[in-house]
């Protein structure tokens, strides 16, 4: 029934073709033919792309970050995903799959060759840095995967799958091309037919070079990385440099066409779905046992990351996994045998907030969510913030002596992080996160920074930027993978009697199934506690 469930949903969403995006009357002046329908405007085509990768890239029925946030621990879902276990016809593998290769890819490639032929260069210069920037995180995800050959429909039905080391330089150039292309003049511009940017060349361009920085930080433990153009791209200085370069998406709140956040109405429509993960909120709350890395530091942001429809002296509708005054969830790792195993917990358990999907503000008081409640979905998907780029920053200034200083970029992502809390806090008119919180968490932070060794200092950068990413799991997932941190959540040593795991950490993902059985040319099925992606080399 979930798998219906979500199937339908995606129906609705795959009608969006844009998010606030108005019609504009000259969409066929650019089509030689109007009456062919296999030539689609360029203005068509890229809101369709940009909204395939989003959502098959971020938080909702049909996007990776809904498992990848669980195997990374910021959700729990009641699904075999609770312990470690996901195959080839789960439904976001399928849709994330088919919406990449059989939407995104195959638009942009579209986009490309028209845009090339009309000389729309920066629809072009867009499209190369999306098409990079959707590869690199299938890469990272699947490791080797078709792209040479990929989506070329009756000329190459059955695309090889290649390597993912020899995919990566190719991304590179990608990349450099896009900036190339950006920097010539148009005959077309993208107006807001570009949901991300309206087609502002400069932060089109800001954000693809910041994206070289973030590949090579993802491979800096492999032979690929390069010291020389890393710190070049430093020393250039043009890289992201206010949250108006974050590479984001923000959803809306009606309902035809729907337009809200996917996990929103997971959430607030359909009923909960999410479980906030407990070694999450621990950690948030500074109180964690089991990873104490924070131990005494309670993050001001956790009104914002997470509603409580009950209040403390409140009973919950049925037997509790998990419960710490009004927060009320399930661990991972339970599936069959938690004690709320089997009853309903819609009206009692901790939703999903404000930040980032559009929900609600928790002020204490509680109460049952519905579709009215909060934002009404008008949330964001963030797929790469300025914020992020500073944690990126600081890790490589850490790792690589890439000559910045690494404390000062880690304070400055900490408090780049709360200032996105504080957007999506305005827009709801809830009370925003003061100077004074901000900086008192921030200094708490550093004070241990400060004082730990390298690798402790390179846990607390990417456990901040573990909680920063909160609803986007993807970015979580690559750099457990990667670093070992943040530390996941070991249920065979938290002394709970209602965790049990036989089952290890997810180190790639599986193809999807159907890919594999239609085309001869697939890999045999991937092992996903066992096969790498290549840049995972501890």
């Amino acid at each position: 029934m979930k798998k219906i469930i979500r199937y339908i949903q995606i129906l609705l969403f795959s009608a969006v073709i844009f998010l606030g995006t108005g019609c504009e009357s000259n969409f066929l002046d650019i089509n030689k033919d109007p009456n062919n329908p296999t030539i689609v405007p360029l203005r068509q085509l890229l809101p369709y792309a940009q909204l395939n990768i989003t959502n098959s890239l971020g938080m909702g029925p049909s996007g990776l970050s809904e498992p990848l946030s669980s195997f990374s621990h910021q959700i729990v879902v009641r699904d075999n995903w609770n312990s470690y276990f996901i195959v080839g016809d789960d439904f976001p593998i399928q849709q994330a799959w088919d919406n990449l290769y059989a939407g995104a890819f195959t638009d942009l490639r579209q986009i490309i060759n028209l845009g090339t032929e009309q000389e729309a260069w920066q629809f072009v210069g867009i499209a190369q840095i999306l098409k990079a920037y959707a590869a690199s995180a299938m890469v990272d995800v699947w490791g080797d995967i078709p792209y040479t050959n990929a989506t070329l429909g009756a000329e190459n039905p059955y695309p090889e799958f290649d390597k993912g080391q020899e995919i990566y330089p190719k991304l590179f150039a990608l990349l450099d091309e896009g900036i190339a292309n950006l920097a010539k003049t148009s005959s077309l511009s993208t107006g807001t037919s570009d949901l991300f940017f309206s087609g502002n060349v400069d932060r089109w361009r800001k954000l693809a070079k910041t994206l070289k920085l973030k590949l090579y930080n993802q491979i800096r433990l492999t032979s690929l990385y390069d010291d020389a153009t890393v710190k070049a791209l430093i020393a250039e200085g043009d890289l992201m440099s206010a949250a108006s370069n974050d590479f984001e998406l923000r959803y809306g709140s009606t309902t035809a066409p729907e337009n809200r956040h996917p996990s929103f109405i997971q959430e607030y429509v359909q009923g909960p779905q999410y479980n906030i993960s407990p070694y999450f909120y621990q950690i948030m709350q500074g109180k964690s046992t089991l990873n104490p890395i924070l131990s005494g530091i309670e993050d001001p942001r956790i009104p914002y990351y997470f509603f409580n429809q009950l209040t403390p002296d409140q009973d919950a509708q049925n037997p509790v996994s998990y419960r710490d005054g009004a927060f009320l969830s399930i661990w991972f790792a339970s599936l069959n045998i938690d004690p709320n195993e089997g009853f309903d917990q819609d009206q009692s358990q901790t939703m999903l907030g404000l930040y980032p999907v559009g929900g609600k503000y928790d002020d204490g008081e509680g109460g049952v969510v519905n579709q009215s409640s909060g934002l009404q979905g008008a949330g964001y998907q963030r797929l790469f913030t300025y914020a992020n780029s500073l944690y990126v920053r600081a890790e490589l200034a850490l790792t690589k002596n890439t000559g910045e200083d690494a404390e000062a970029l880690f304070e400055q992502a900490i408090t780049e992080s709360f200032k996105e809390v504080n957007q999506i806090a305005d827009l709801a008119g809830a009370p925003t996160l003061s100077t004074t919180e901000i900086s008192s968490y921030a200094s708490k932070v550093l004070a241990l920074y400060t004082a730990a060794n390298t690798e402790k200092k390179l846990e607390l950068i990417l456990t901040e930027k573990w909680i920063a990413n909160f609803g986007f799991g993807l970015e979580a997932y690559n750099d457990i993978r990667r670093t070992g941190y943040p530390k996941p959540f070991d249920p065979n040593t938290d002394n709970n009697p209602f965790t049990v795991l036989n089952r290890s950490f997810i180190l790639s993902l599986p193809y999807s199934v159907t890919d594999l059985q239609i085309n001869p040319n697939a890999p045999a099925p991937r092992n996903i506690a066992t096969d790498k992606v290549f840049w995972d080399v501890d």
